[in-house]
Protein backbone atom coordinates (compact mmCIF):
# COMPACT_ATOMS: atom_id res chain seq x y z
CA UNK A 1 0.00 0.00 0.00
CA UNK A 2 1.44 3.41 -0.95
CA UNK A 3 2.24 5.74 1.90
CA UNK A 4 -0.45 8.37 2.50
CA UNK A 5 1.48 11.60 3.06
CA UNK A 6 -1.72 13.44 3.93
CA UNK A 7 -2.06 11.27 7.04
CA UNK A 8 1.37 11.99 8.47
CA UNK A 9 0.98 12.58 12.21
CA UNK A 10 1.67 15.97 13.73
CA UNK A 11 4.96 16.26 15.60
CA UNK A 12 4.66 15.46 19.28
CA UNK A 13 6.69 17.34 21.85
CA UNK A 14 7.18 15.42 25.08
CA UNK A 15 7.96 17.65 28.07
CA UNK A 16 9.24 15.99 31.23
CA UNK A 17 7.93 17.33 34.51
CA UNK A 18 9.05 17.26 38.13
CA UNK A 19 6.07 17.70 40.46
CA UNK A 20 6.78 19.07 43.94
CA UNK A 21 3.71 18.64 46.10
CA UNK A 22 3.87 20.70 49.30
CA UNK A 23 1.16 18.98 51.31
CA UNK A 24 1.22 19.05 55.10
CA UNK A 25 -0.98 17.08 57.53
CA UNK A 26 -3.21 20.14 57.97
CA UNK A 27 -4.36 20.05 54.34
CA UNK A 28 -8.04 19.01 54.13
CA UNK A 29 -8.62 15.49 52.88
CA UNK A 30 -10.71 16.71 49.95
CA UNK A 31 -7.70 18.60 48.59
CA UNK A 32 -5.47 15.54 48.45
CA UNK A 33 -6.00 14.88 44.75
CA UNK A 34 -2.78 16.08 43.14
CA UNK A 35 -2.24 12.87 41.16
CA UNK A 36 -5.71 13.18 39.66
CA UNK A 37 -5.15 16.87 38.85
CA UNK A 38 -1.86 16.04 37.10
CA UNK A 39 -3.51 13.32 35.01
CA UNK A 40 -6.50 15.47 34.07
CA UNK A 41 -4.38 18.49 33.20
CA UNK A 42 -2.00 16.36 31.12
CA UNK A 43 -4.93 15.01 29.13
CA UNK A 44 -6.39 18.50 28.81
CA UNK A 45 -3.13 19.79 27.35
CA UNK A 46 -3.01 16.94 24.82
CA UNK A 47 -6.47 17.95 23.63
CA UNK A 48 -5.84 21.72 23.74
CA UNK A 49 -2.63 21.37 21.72
CA UNK A 50 -4.22 18.96 19.24
CA UNK A 51 -1.77 16.27 20.36
CA UNK A 52 1.31 18.43 19.84
CA UNK A 53 2.20 18.57 23.54
CA UNK A 54 2.44 15.56 25.83
CA UNK A 55 3.51 16.04 29.43
CA UNK A 56 5.36 13.17 31.08
CA UNK A 57 5.54 13.21 34.86
CA UNK A 58 9.01 11.97 35.80
CA UNK A 59 8.55 12.16 39.54
CA UNK A 60 6.10 13.42 42.14
CA UNK A 61 7.80 14.56 45.33
CA UNK A 62 5.39 14.65 48.27
CA UNK A 63 6.83 17.21 50.66
CA UNK A 64 5.12 17.41 54.10
CA UNK A 65 6.36 20.98 54.62
CA UNK A 66 5.31 24.57 54.06
CA UNK A 67 7.50 26.53 51.63
CA UNK A 68 9.99 28.89 53.23
CA UNK A 69 9.30 32.53 52.34
CA UNK A 70 11.82 35.01 51.00
CA UNK A 71 12.25 36.56 54.46
CA UNK A 72 12.98 33.16 56.04
CA UNK A 73 9.63 32.75 57.74
CA UNK A 74 7.41 29.73 57.28
CA UNK A 75 3.94 28.59 58.29
CA UNK A 76 3.27 25.71 60.62
CA UNK A 77 -0.04 23.86 60.91
CA UNK A 78 -1.33 26.21 63.60
CA UNK A 79 -0.42 29.51 61.89
CA UNK A 80 -1.60 28.33 58.48
CA UNK A 81 -4.99 27.30 59.87
CA UNK A 82 -5.26 30.72 61.51
CA UNK A 83 -4.58 32.36 58.14
CA UNK A 84 -7.24 30.20 56.50
CA UNK A 85 -9.77 31.26 59.13
CA UNK A 86 -8.84 34.94 58.93
CA UNK A 87 -6.72 36.42 56.13
CA UNK A 88 -5.58 39.17 58.49
CA UNK A 89 -3.53 36.50 60.24
CA UNK A 90 -1.68 35.56 57.05
CA UNK A 91 2.06 36.27 56.94
CA UNK A 92 2.87 39.52 55.13
CA UNK A 93 5.81 41.76 54.34
CA UNK A 94 6.41 45.29 55.64
CA UNK A 95 4.11 46.68 52.94
CA UNK A 96 1.22 44.40 53.85
CA UNK A 97 1.65 42.07 50.88
CA UNK A 98 1.36 38.30 51.20
CA UNK A 99 4.79 36.71 51.39
CA UNK A 100 6.29 34.91 48.40
CA UNK A 101 7.96 31.52 48.43
CA UNK A 102 11.75 31.46 48.22
CA UNK A 103 12.12 30.06 44.71
CA UNK A 104 15.89 29.98 44.89
CA UNK A 105 15.71 27.79 47.96
CA UNK A 106 13.28 25.43 46.24
CA UNK A 107 15.56 25.24 43.19
CA UNK A 108 18.53 24.44 45.43
CA UNK A 109 16.80 22.08 47.87
CA UNK A 110 15.39 19.87 45.13
CA UNK A 111 18.43 20.03 42.81
CA UNK A 112 16.33 21.42 40.00
CA UNK A 113 19.25 22.84 37.98
CA UNK A 114 21.03 19.47 37.97
CA UNK A 115 17.85 17.83 36.68
CA UNK A 116 17.35 20.53 34.03
CA UNK A 117 20.95 20.45 32.80
CA UNK A 118 20.94 16.66 32.73
CA UNK A 119 17.79 16.74 30.58
CA UNK A 120 15.97 14.65 33.16
CA UNK A 121 13.20 17.27 33.33
CA UNK A 122 12.04 20.28 31.28
CA UNK A 123 9.91 22.11 33.84
CA UNK A 124 8.63 22.06 37.41
CA UNK A 125 5.05 22.01 38.71
CA UNK A 126 4.59 23.01 42.33
CA UNK A 127 1.38 22.32 44.21
CA UNK A 128 0.39 24.09 47.39
CA UNK A 129 -2.48 25.66 49.26
CA UNK A 130 -3.61 29.25 49.76
CA UNK A 131 -0.91 31.60 51.07
CA UNK A 132 1.93 29.29 50.02
CA UNK A 133 3.44 32.11 47.98
CA UNK A 134 3.57 30.69 44.45
CA UNK A 135 3.22 32.64 41.23
CA UNK A 136 1.00 31.07 38.57
CA UNK A 137 4.09 30.72 36.39
CA UNK A 138 7.68 31.88 36.67
CA UNK A 139 10.72 31.39 34.45
CA UNK A 140 14.25 30.53 35.52
CA UNK A 141 17.50 30.05 33.62
CA UNK A 142 19.93 32.12 31.59
CA UNK A 143 18.28 35.35 30.44
CA UNK A 144 15.02 34.30 32.07
CA UNK A 145 12.34 36.85 31.24
CA UNK A 146 8.96 37.88 32.58
CA UNK A 147 6.55 34.94 32.56
CA UNK A 148 3.67 36.37 34.58
CA UNK A 149 6.35 36.92 37.24
CA UNK A 150 9.94 38.18 37.38
CA UNK A 151 12.56 35.89 35.84
CA UNK A 152 15.11 34.07 38.01
CA UNK A 153 18.63 34.08 36.56
CA UNK A 154 20.23 30.63 36.78
CA UNK A 155 23.17 28.86 35.17
CA UNK A 156 20.99 26.64 32.99
CA UNK A 157 18.73 26.61 29.99
CA UNK A 158 15.46 28.40 30.55
CA UNK A 159 12.56 26.54 32.14
CA UNK A 160 9.20 27.36 33.70
CA UNK A 161 8.04 26.68 37.24
CA UNK A 162 4.26 26.46 37.48
CA UNK A 163 2.48 27.21 40.75
CA UNK A 164 -0.78 25.28 41.14
CA UNK A 165 -3.30 25.25 43.97
CA UNK A 166 -4.80 21.90 44.97
CA UNK A 167 -7.72 23.73 46.57
CA UNK A 168 -8.82 24.51 43.00
CA UNK A 169 -9.06 22.41 39.86
CA UNK A 170 -7.76 21.91 36.35
CA UNK A 171 -9.54 24.98 34.98
CA UNK A 172 -7.32 27.13 37.20
CA UNK A 173 -4.31 25.11 36.02
CA UNK A 174 -5.27 25.91 32.43
CA UNK A 175 -5.65 29.58 33.40
CA UNK A 176 -2.10 29.59 34.78
CA UNK A 177 -0.77 27.91 31.63
CA UNK A 178 -2.58 30.47 29.48
CA UNK A 179 -0.80 33.31 31.31
CA UNK A 180 2.48 31.51 30.65
CA UNK A 181 1.67 31.26 26.95
CA UNK A 182 0.60 34.89 26.80
CA UNK A 183 3.82 36.10 28.46
CA UNK A 184 6.14 34.00 26.31
CA UNK A 185 4.41 34.92 23.06
CA UNK A 186 4.46 38.61 24.00
CA UNK A 187 8.26 38.45 24.28
CA UNK A 188 8.56 36.28 21.16
CA UNK A 189 6.67 38.88 19.09
CA UNK A 190 7.85 41.99 20.94
CA UNK A 191 4.28 42.72 22.02
CA UNK A 192 4.68 43.30 25.76
CA UNK A 193 3.39 46.87 25.62
CA UNK A 194 0.42 45.91 23.43
CA UNK A 195 -0.56 43.16 25.87
CA UNK A 196 -0.19 45.43 28.88
CA UNK A 197 -2.42 48.04 27.27
CA UNK A 198 -5.13 45.43 26.75
CA UNK A 199 -4.95 44.47 30.42
CA UNK A 200 -5.08 48.12 31.47
CA UNK A 201 -8.10 48.76 29.22
CA UNK A 202 -6.04 51.30 27.30
CA UNK A 203 -6.24 52.09 23.57
CA UNK A 204 -3.71 50.22 21.45
CA UNK A 205 -2.04 50.98 18.16
CA UNK A 206 -3.02 48.89 15.15
CA UNK A 207 -1.76 45.29 15.48
CA UNK A 208 1.77 45.01 14.07
CA UNK A 209 2.05 41.22 14.03
CA UNK A 210 -0.05 38.05 13.98
CA UNK A 211 -0.05 37.62 17.75
CA UNK A 212 -1.45 41.11 18.33
CA UNK A 213 -4.09 40.50 15.67
CA UNK A 214 -4.92 37.20 17.37
CA UNK A 215 -5.32 38.99 20.73
CA UNK A 216 -7.72 41.47 19.14
CA UNK A 217 -9.79 38.55 17.85
CA UNK A 218 -9.60 36.23 20.87
CA UNK A 219 -8.92 38.52 23.81
CA UNK A 220 -6.59 38.07 26.74
CA UNK A 221 -6.61 35.22 29.25
CA UNK A 222 -8.85 37.35 31.47
CA UNK A 223 -11.52 38.51 29.05
CA UNK A 224 -12.93 38.09 25.58
CA UNK A 225 -13.01 41.11 23.25
CA UNK A 226 -15.51 43.52 24.78
CA UNK A 227 -16.19 41.10 27.63
CA UNK A 228 -15.86 41.36 31.38
CA UNK A 229 -12.80 40.48 33.46
CA UNK A 230 -12.42 36.76 34.16
CA UNK A 231 -15.06 35.96 31.56
CA UNK A 232 -12.68 34.12 29.26
CA UNK A 233 -12.97 30.40 28.49
CA UNK A 234 -9.39 29.34 29.20
CA UNK A 235 -9.73 25.97 27.45
CA UNK A 236 -10.98 27.63 24.27
CA UNK A 237 -8.30 30.33 24.49
CA UNK A 238 -5.44 27.84 24.78
CA UNK A 239 -7.01 25.58 22.15
CA UNK A 240 -7.12 28.48 19.70
CA UNK A 241 -3.34 29.07 19.82
CA UNK A 242 -1.74 28.64 16.42
CA UNK A 243 0.06 25.34 15.89
CA UNK A 244 3.38 27.01 15.11
CA UNK A 245 3.31 28.89 18.43
CA UNK A 246 3.35 25.81 20.62
CA UNK A 247 7.10 25.27 20.46
CA UNK A 248 8.09 28.64 21.99
CA UNK A 249 5.18 28.42 24.43
CA UNK A 250 6.46 25.17 25.91
CA UNK A 251 10.19 25.78 25.33
CA UNK A 252 11.21 29.36 26.20
CA UNK A 253 14.71 28.62 24.92
CA UNK A 254 13.24 29.03 21.43
CA UNK A 255 12.58 32.70 22.15
CA UNK A 256 15.35 35.15 21.24
CA UNK A 257 16.08 37.63 24.05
Amino acid sequence: MPFNFKRMPKPVKVRKVLVINFQTPAIPAEWRHVNAMVEEFTEGMIQASQKILVYQTIRILDVPLYPVFTDGRQYNDVTWKQAMQNSQAALRDAHGNFLLADYQRIIDDYEVITAIQGNFIDEVWMFGGPYFGFYESRMAGQKAFWCNAPGIEQNSRRFVMMGFNYERGTREMMHSFAHRAESILAVHFGSQQFLQQLYNHQPTAAPKNEFEQWLIEHGTVHRTPGGVDYGQDEYAWVGALKTKWWLPVIDPNMVKV
